[in-house]
């Protein structure tokens, strides 16, 4: 055989085996990409399991409030699993759900022996507002906290204010969430007239069902309602971020022009709409935990919430930047941990939360009922945030708060009688910058830019 037949021989087995070797290597790497696809898939799955878990608690939270309004407490006791514990405030903690369905109808007003509803005049709306919802990573349980305002009482007998915090434990029963175990903490109960500034020191503070429907066991901490100051503890304390955590931006590659790429993009936008739906709750959830600080006057945890260049801006008292100066300015509203008898509730409700298309940044608007108190005096106050945030590699965090006031106003007088100007930028501790926007507060109208188009006819804000 001559040289040059061996050399053509030697080159087609060559070819050959470079076009085995790329065939195996094209089958390895579509192999490859197949597995990656499949393990995508699964965290899809478990992130889709992880948002509707949330959104069933807050359901299931809400549906509790919308029962015992009403008097259906046998209704409300089936939210609970059948060995589900409650404590009551200080009375202590009743145990099983026919417990925990009699404790609900004794201080509801109705009967056990009449069925469900509320005698004549009676009323019971305890609004469940402001969840932090916590699910595990097993997605086998789940922690929540709520507020509840109360408004209580008896046609031309009684009314009464009420405020509460709710720490709740929760089971996943093969799909099914349920309350596990409820942790009410009683803030006080007031009478409308005088409201919860009023209020004095109570050496026993239990409440009257209590004694003639006497609790399972003692509850395992004690603690002083309203006007002394108490901070029931957080499920979400030491660090546990996973409230506040989606899953961080991601610039997705270009993907090959075949069947598996056209899979692969796919998948990239389900990540995405996945991650932007997680990002709606985990800043859902980063707001009502400002929200809590602040009422408590946990300064440092509040503004730990922001990012590092972040901005906090109060009605007319000026922009502060950094957690350190945003940490000040909410000192001035009081002494960390507030001072006995200071009232200072931010209650959060009305979200519309809107991420960007990159899961980058999102902007927020909220309402804020307010109900403070200081010095024996009681005040009204309302307002609207306008906030933006950002995802800091999958943490969420607040970049910029913007509260503008709607009004304040005195307590007995109402917003209709006294109202008070908003405080002017510090002397002592003077803001970064002036306010953004110069308004006034009620009886003046303020219109807060809306950050959104109108969600029906996609038009934006006209202006004033």
């Amino acid at each position: 055989m001559s040289l040059s037949l061996k050399a053509v021989r030697m080159a087609a087995g060559l070819s050959l085996g470079l076009i085995l070797c790329g065939s195996v290597f094209a089958a390895s790497n579509e192999a490859a990409r197949l597995a990656t696809l499949q393990t995508r898939l699964k965290a899809i799955t478990d992130g889709t399991t992880y948002v509707e878990s949330i959104t069933k608690i807050q359901r299931l939270g809400r549906a509790f409030g919308y029962y015992t309004d009403k008097g259906y407490f046998g209704e409300a006791a089936d939210l609970f699993a059948d060995n589900a514990t409650f404590q009551w405030g200080m009375d202590g903690i009743y145990k099983g759900k026919a417990r925990i369905r009699e404790l609900l109808t004794r201080h509801g007003g109705g009967s056990m022996k009449e069925g469900p509803g509320l005698p004549f005049g009676r009323l019971n709306l305890r609004m469940q507002l402001q969840p932090v919802v916590t699910v595990a990573a097993n997605g086998r349980s789940a922690h929540a906290r709520w507020r509840e305002w109360g408004l209580l009482g008896q046609y031309k007998k009684e009314a009464t204010w009420g405020d509460a915090i709710i720490e709740d434990d929760y089971i996943n029963d093969g799909g099914t969430w349920k309350i596990a175990a409820r942790r009410y903490y009683l803030n006080f109960e007031a009478p409308y007239q005088g409201g919860w500034a009023s209020l004095k020191a109570v050496p026993e503070f239990k409440s009257v069902v209590a004694k003639d429907f006497p609790p399972d066991a003692p509850v395992p901490q004690a603690y002083a309602p309203f006007p002394a100051v108490f901070v029931p503890p957080y499920h979400y304390a030491d660090g546990n971020l996973r409230s506040i955590q989606s899953r961080p931006p991601v610039d997705f590659p270009k993907r090959p022009d075949d069947a598996l790429g056209k899979l692969e993009a796919l998948a990239d936008a389900k990540e995405l709409a996945l991650g932007r739906a997680e990002s709606v709750r985990a800043i859902e959830n980063l707001q009502a935990m400002y929200g809590y600080y602040t009422d408590k006057g946990q300064w440092q945890q509040a503004a730990a919430l922001f990012s590092g260049n972040g901005s906090w801006e109060f009605g007319q008292s000026g922009v502060y930047i950094g957690n350190a100066r945003i940490e000040r300015a909410l000192g001035l509203a009081g002494p960390q941990g507030l001072e006995q008898g200071q009232l200072n509730n931010y209650v959060l409700v009305q979200p519309i939360i809107h991420v960007a298309a990159d899961n980058r940044t999102a902007k927020a608007r909220w309402r804020n009922d307010v109900l403070l108190s200081q010095a024996g005096k009681g005040r009204w106050g309302g307002g609207v945030y306008e906030n933006e945030y950002v995802n800091d590699n999958g943490t969420w965090k607040i970049a910029s708060l913007h509260y503008y006031v709607t009004f304040w106003g005195d307590y007995d007088a109402g917003w209709a009688g006294k109202s008070f100007p908003m405080d002017p930028p510090s002397k002592e501790f003077p803001p970064d910058k002036p306010p953004t926007v110069v308004y006034e507060s009620f009886p003046k109208l303020q219109v807060v830019p809306y950050h959104y188009n109108n969600p029906v006819t996609n038009k934006p804000w006209a202006g004033e």
